[in-house]
């Protein structure tokens, strides 16, 4: 169930927003790292309470989706930054030049997701929905399969209650709406980081129906 290979193997973490509240996130998540070993690790923070913010926002200052998803984006930056005081190994990117130059000095790269959209979005074919169907999930996804990488760990605050397709996972909210197409062949494992940081299972079934 841990991706293996050299040290050249990059996987994503999609940290779930619901776990910043943790006082002890950092130790949880460093033993996460440790069982990824010899992996290049990429983290993608999840949107949490601040996005939800923003969410309130929409509806009282008529918001378009358009406006309230980069708004939502900019809002996870604090919880990069968050997770970059926390994680003394660990430091905020913004490209691909910057994954690269964090690997090479041993240190975690957080990707700075609003930038790092921004950019990726304009020189590809593929974009992202810009409404709520798209959240941090498959904002993790789409960052894999732009850089080609085949590995994804989920740290969510619950379990995968056994096989499940990942459209059966999108519509119990396990999921955002559009991670089944942006997940699509990706190598899937899951953590309950809130309750069992110990336990990584293999997200098997997890294909499009």
């Amino acid at each position: 169930m841990t991706p293996r290979g050299n040290d050249s193997k990059v996987v994503v973490i999609k940290v779930g927003g619901s776990l910043l509240s943790r006082p002890d996130l950092a130790v949880r998540l460093h033993g996460l790292f440790t069982k990824l070993q010899p992996a290049r690790l990429l983290i993608v923070s999840g949107g949490g309470e601040a996005a939800d913010i923003v969410r309130s926002w929409q509806g009282p200052h008529q918001l378009t989706d358009e406006q309230a998803h980069w708004l939502a984006l900019r809002a996870v930056s604090l919880n990069e930054q968050l997770l970059s005081q926390i994680l003394a190994d660990a430091v905020v990117v913004a490209s691909r030049d910057g994954m690269q130059d964090a690997w090479h000095v041993s240190r975690i790269p957080i990707l700075a997701s609003e930038k790092f959209l921004r950019q990726a979005e304009s020189s590809s074919a593929i974009s992202l929905p810009h409404d709520w169907s798209a959240t941090s999930d498959s904002i993790a996804a789409w960052v894999a399969q732009q850089l080609g990488v085949q590995h994804l760990v989920l740290c969510k605050s619950c379990d995968l209650s056994g096989p499940m397709t990942l459209s059966a996972a999108a519509a119990q909210g396990l999921v955002d709406q559009q991670f089944p197409t942006c997940a699509a062949g990706l190598s899937i494992l899951w953590t309950n980081l809130q309750a069992d940081p110990s336990r990584i299972v293999a997200w098997h079934g997890a294909h499009s129906d």
